[in-house]
């Protein structure tokens, strides 16, 4: 079952007070033709961490304050964005339908603007609470019952959208068996375009390091490797900006737009244009002093 809010259930987000303003489609979305959008710009955030209370703070910072400057800028890019993937840890502790109901607030001006918003789950994220929030508005049947997956269509990529979600407020995460072989399956009927991967969990290649991050990464790139067609992956859960790569695909941290865990990282948000031999990022630090702050990356497909 994927997680959309998009144009589509515009006037149910903008009447509902709880978190059943999470739209859904069964998968693969499909990107309507827009004249005032570019169809190969998107729009990457990670770990928003909203709680139920707009005005709470964690290490000094107001998550609610943080994601609705990104949102303003976001709501003001010329052309639009095709979409906006939040690569997961949408809710700040337990994922409860308050902090849900605050997160789908602070995101009508994006929604207003008609752009899709795709979403993933993190270890912060409450799979059941969600489904039952949505529950008016559920197709009868669900991609994987156990875990929250999609595939976003657009013009020079097909985005696949993983839940890494394994066990609520607990930091290691887990794609799982089921996944896996959705995934492996998705892919080879996909190969008309790039693949890139969206999921919350960091991959970590050493499994003694990975009580924080994603304990079954070997098994995912084990699927990912020969597929040629997946060109990178896109993650958050570390409060990290980084860009690197492993077997020729690339790997791209997503900074938090909440707090971050080292004082000298910074928050913000990232401008992807797709290509069609790779893609640009831009880093958008919420502090417009922080050194990253408009620095451009080029990223060449495998």
């Amino acid at each position: 079952m994927p997680v959309h809010i998009n144009s589509l259930s515009r006037r149910d987000f903008l009447a509902s007070s709880t978190a059943a303003v999470l739209g859904s489609l069964v998968g693969p979305f499909a990107l309507a033709a827009d004249a005032a959008r570019d169809d190969d710009r998107w729009v990457l955030l990670a770990d928003t961490h909203i709680a139920a209370n707009p005005e709470q703070q964690n290490r000094g910072v107001t998550m609610a304050k943080n994601l609705s400057q990104v949102v303003e800028q976001v709501a003001a890019l010329e052309p639009r964005p095709a979409g906006i993937v939040i690569d997961g840890d949408c809710a700040f502790g337990k994922g409860e339908p308050g902090e849900y109901a605050t997160f789908g607030e602070l995101l009508k001006p994006i929604v207003g603007s008609g752009t899709p918003v795709h979403l993933t789950l993190g270890n912060h994220d409450h799979r059941e609470n969600i489904r039952r929030a949505m529950s008016a508005q559920l197709p009868d049947r669900n991609i994987l019952e156990s875990k929250q997956v999609s595939i976003v269509r657009s013009r020079r990529a097909n985005w696949f959208l993983l839940d890494t979600l394994h066990e609520v407020n607990a930091s290691p995460g887990k794609i799982g068996g089921d996944q896996l072989a959705w995934l492996a399956k998705a892919l080879d009927e996909h190969t008309d375009r790039p693949a890139l991967i969206a999921m919350h969990h960091n991959p970590i290649f050493q499994r003694d390091q990975a009580t924080r991050a994603l304990v079954d990464t070997d098994e995912l790139f084990a699927v990912l490797k020969p597929r040629q067609q997946v060109k990178a992956v896109f993650f958050g859960h570390s409060h990290h900006w980084s860009v690197s790569k492993h077997d020729g695909i690339h790997l791209v941290n997503l900074p938090p737009v909440a707090y971050v865990f080292v004082a000298s990282d910074p928050s913000g948000w990232v401008d992807l244009q797709l290509s069609d031999a790779g893609a640009t990022l831009k880093f958008h630090a919420l502090d417009a002093n922080h050194k990253a702050h408009g620095r451009v990356q080029e990223l060449t497909w495998r």
